[in-house]
């Protein structure tokens, strides 16, 4: 899971609420900042006992990935007498106010949520280019009395999604899980290729030629006799021609392992057998 935060870069379609603080400016800089300054910037319904509504504009997204929800995040007061609040928003050509909260205590700063699954504007699931074309806000109702206000100083939302995976190649480089992913690809790795972990694990199909250096077990299974190697297999590779074993037997006759072979050589004088070891 990660979590993008967009915040107010200009109005919207939509300034309603009737009063500001300090009047200089833009509605959409006074609930901007990412730590909340309570009464240092705000807008604020006063007196007026129905909703007004304020939309605000939203940077471009950077995310990437498939959304999970939107959450519009609002930090309200009441002042005189209970007011009312609702987080709003615009999709496509679509308003929609969330659910009313009542900030009570007077005159303390709460911060309340409101979570949507999907694009009230349609009912499917959101795109990023939803997140690109939305308006957040906010709609206050100030309470019964002559000096009240409903006030608000700071809207967000954040996108929670799940980043999208990419696929490792067979020609990308990782250890551990990474490395473990590079087994999926069709692609075989050459004995010349470099892995490590898991990653290197095909390399063990490799056949080493005869003039490769090897080691352990692949020195002695996996080598290729050259031309000038004497007899086959296994036995011509650990008994090579200049090898110490072999020029023991060098004028006798026979090859491979039949150069090992113990000789009984008839004498020219007396009996029995000589066995020549």
């Amino acid at each position: 899971m990660a979590t993008e935060t967009l915040r107010p870069n200009a109005a919207g379609d939509e300034t309603s609420i009737n009063t500001q603080y300090p009047s200089s400016g833009e509605h959409w800089d006074k609930v901007d900042e990412e730590t909340a300054d309570n009464d240092t910037t705000k807008v604020y319904n006063w007196q007026v006992t129905s909703y007004q509504r304020d939309l605000y504009n939203l940077p471009a997204s950077s995310g990437s990935g498939t959304i999970n929800f939107i959450r519009i995040y609002f930090k309200v007061k009441s002042y005189g007498a209970i007011g009312y609040a609702k987080p709003s928003l615009k999709s496509n050509s679509t308003v929609t106010d969330g659910t009313e909260v009542s900030p009570s205590p007077l005159n303390t700063w709460i911060t309340y949520s409101q979570q949507w699954n999907t694009n009230p504007a349609d009912g499917q699931a959101w795109e990023w280019a939803d997140i690109d074309a939305l308006q957040i806000g906010v709609s206050l109702k100030a309470g019964g009395t002559s000096s009240d206000a409903a006030q608000c100083t700071q809207v967000y939302v954040e996108v929670d999604y799940t980043p999208a995976i990419t696929e490792k190649s067979s020609s990308d480089s990782g250890s551990g899980a990474d490395a473990v992913d590079s087994l999926e690809t069709p692609e075989a790795k050459s004995s010349s290729d470099a892995g490590s972990g898991a990653e290197g694990t095909p390399i063990q199909s490799a056949i080493l030629a005869s003039s490769e250096a090897g080691f352990s077990i692949e020195a002695l299974t996996s080598r290729l006799l050259a031309a000038v190697d004497t007899g086959g297999g296994v036995e011509a590779s650990s008994v090579e021609t200049e090898g110490p074993l072999k020029s023991l037997f060098a004028t006798e006759l026979g090859e491979g392992s039949d150069s090992l072979t113990a000789k009984i050589e008839m004498p020219i004088k007396g009996g029995g057998m000589k066995l020549w070891t």
